[in-house]
């Protein structure tokens, strides 16, 4: 039996992390079928990751179907995806929502698979498996869709800023010195992975103490305020892009730095899709392997404690100190290359 060549996913994830823990689904699909065309429809933040990726034939810009199902439905079938070939509908992680499925379902006759609230609203159905990453459960479309896919290929998220966002990166640093060194500080107070202010600050000065570093603030629009409190307390200057930047102008600003330090929060996934080497302060109560790069040498994760969610209301990650912190740092920045050489290289190259 020939392998499928037209392929949809609806993309609607309203987390960063499950976007970009779908980039390397199509990359794979590519690379196992070079003659393969990939459409994506999306909207919102989402949309914003699958900007200017290069494996897609199309990126649809659509209503979102949670809010309006009517439009989305409309917008689908207008757009005439692969116009009248047979085709196959992934559902990737963080899209298993009734309404997406539904759209789905009524944007034109396809072959659906992959995870769902109702099974019996695709032809195959995949239930998530806990064991695994978001990556590997996305991963696992590809057996199901009878894609074969070689082990050894990496599996790394690929976000891909486009000349636009790089100027905008480069004005945005354009002051700022090397080693630059982006932090990740704040993160939903519902998810209980926040670390004290107070470390922040040692932290903060300790790495302009010893390394000379720029540090550059990274967040949502919403953390401004919050990142604003905390530099006023470091006795250093530092560079703020926390609300200034789109997704893809953010992957821009990460392309430009040598190093993160980062929670376990949003900016994290969009750095390691643009291969920032980083340090990565995780909770206790968070199974490490179903959002972080488990393993990888470009990251040193620090989960000095384990305990099963849910985490008490006044959980912080107390059991991660400044000097771990500076330890891995010390680590990374011996073996990093600056990311100005990085450029022009191949993912994993």
């Amino acid at each position: 039996m020939p392998h499928p060549t037209n392929f949809f996913l609806p993309q609607y994830q309203s987390a960063l992390g499950t976007v970009v823990h779908a980039t390397p689904l199509v990359e794979l699909l590519k690379r196992s079928l070079p003659q393969a065309r990939v459409v994506v429809a999306s909207s919102g933040l989402a949309e914003q990751v699958w900007q200017e990726n290069p494996h897609l034939e199309r990126l649809l810009h659509t209503p979102n179907p949670l809010h309006d199902p009517v439009g989305a439905v409309r917008a689908l079938r207008a757009a005439r995806m692969f116009v009248g070939e047979r085709y196959v509908t992934l559902l990737t992680t963080g899209n298993e929502r009734t309404k997406i499925t539904l759209a789905a379902a009524l944007a034109g006759r396809s072959r659906r698979i992959g995870f769902a609230v109702h099974g019996a609203l695709v032809q195959q159905h995949l239930a998530f498996d806990s064991a695994q990453s978001q990556i590997e459960n996305n991963l696992r479309l590809l057996a199901a869709a009878g894609v074969p896919r070689d082990p050894a290929w990496p599996t790394e998220p690929r976000l891909y800023p486009g000349s636009a966002d790089r100027a905008f990166a480069e004005t945005l640093l354009q002051d700022v010195r090397r080693p630059r060194i982006a932090l990740a500080t704040q993160t939903s107070p519902t998810q209980r992975k926040s670390w004290s202010q107070e470390r922040w600050v040692e932290l903060a000065q300790r790495l302009r103490s010893l390394y000379g570093a720029e540090l550059v603030f990274i967040g949502a629009p919403a953390e401004t305020e919050a990142i604003d409190v905390l530099r006023a307390k470091i006795s250093c200057s530092t560079t703020s892009a926390a609300g200034r930047t789109s997704i893809p102008q953010l992957a821009a600003v990460l392309k430009q730095c040598d190093l993160g330090i980062m929670l376990d929060t949003g900016p994290l996934h969009v750095a390691r899709g643009v291969n920032l080497p980083a340090v990565i302060i995780a909770p206790a109560w968070s199974p490490v392997h179903e959002w972080l790069p488990v393993g990888h040498p470009r990251y040193r994760i620090l989960k000095n404690a384990d305990f099963p969610a849910p985490a008490p209301d006044d959980y912080i990650i107390d059991e991660v100190s400044v000097g771990d912190v500076l330890a891995a740092t010390s680590d990374l920045l011996a073996t990093a290359r600056p990311a100005a050489s990085e450029e022009g290289r191949t993912p994993e190259s």
